[in-house]
């Protein structure tokens, strides 16, 4: 993770019950390490947090060398836990420099997170070895819907985080990954449990009374479907 400081503080918190919460983000994972072909020795995993994406990885190319980029230290902690071989990287991914160049870089559930993310792209792409690729998956414009319009119907500000449009980074696959909970309280209780319950600059978070107000008369099953966008960019010639 990256940028915020409140953003990383919120997944440094969630460390220890982010597993637990979010199978969407590990299902998003898997896609994304599929998407990836060849051969890579070196791998960088960008935005690891406790290491979806370095796990799949892993198994798909077992001889590569994988660091692991993230800005959070107790998820850092986790991922290392997991997968001790695995280098760990402390730094903040918009800004992250290095004179290390990799054969392919992967990034999932990320880059929205960033002040910049087409900037970020750019300085990602840089830190390609010649021939390789960079794969990111983000959530875009249109995710989460179902919880957007169920504040709207209670009457709440909408503070959720926003979301990069489609096309920020030209063309790009978009694959909706619902995400069903017991009830919407349940998806709100997610949100916290796996750190991304910021709100977005220039908005407050949701008054908590409001909020338990519109969630206790809500009952039964919630789905909250993020749209996720897939990124493939290739090595700039050199």
């Amino acid at each position: 993770m990256a940028g915020d400081a409140k953003i990383i503080a919120a997944f440094d918190a969630a460390a220890d019950s982010y597993d637990a919460w979010t199978q969407v983000q590990r299902d998003v994972a898997r896609a994304l390490v599929d998407r990836a072909s060849g051969a890579p020795a070196g791998i960088l995993d960008i935005g690891a947090g406790t290491g979806h994406v370095t796990g799949f990885a892993k198994e798909k190319w077992p001889g590569a060398r994988i660091a692991a980029l993230d800005a959070a230290p107790n998820m850092l902690a986790r991922l290392k836990a997991k997968f001790p071989e695995v280098e760990t990287i402390s730094a903040d991914a918009a800004h992250f420099s290095s004179a290390a160049r990799y054969d392919l870089i992967l990034s999932s559930m990320a880059l929205h997170w960033l002040p910049e993310p087409g900037q970020a792209l750019t300085r990602w792409r840089g830190l390609l070895a010649p021939g390789g690729a960079l794969h990111v998956a983000l959530p875009v414009e249109g995710s989460l819907w179902q919880w957007r319009d169920f504040l709207r119907g209670a009457g709440c500000q909408d503070s959720l985080w926003p979301f990069p449009r489609a096309d920020f980074a030209g063309a790009c696959e978009i694959v909706d990954f619902p995400a069903r909970f017991d009830s919407a309280l349940a998806f709100a209780r997610s949100l916290k449990q796996s750190g991304a319950h910021r709100a977005a600059p220039g908005s407050q978070p949701l008054p908590a009374p409001a909020l338990r107000k519109a969630l206790a008369g809500q009952s039964g099953p919630f789905t909250a479907t993020f749209r996720v966008g897939f990124v493939r960019l290739d090595a700039p010639a050199r």
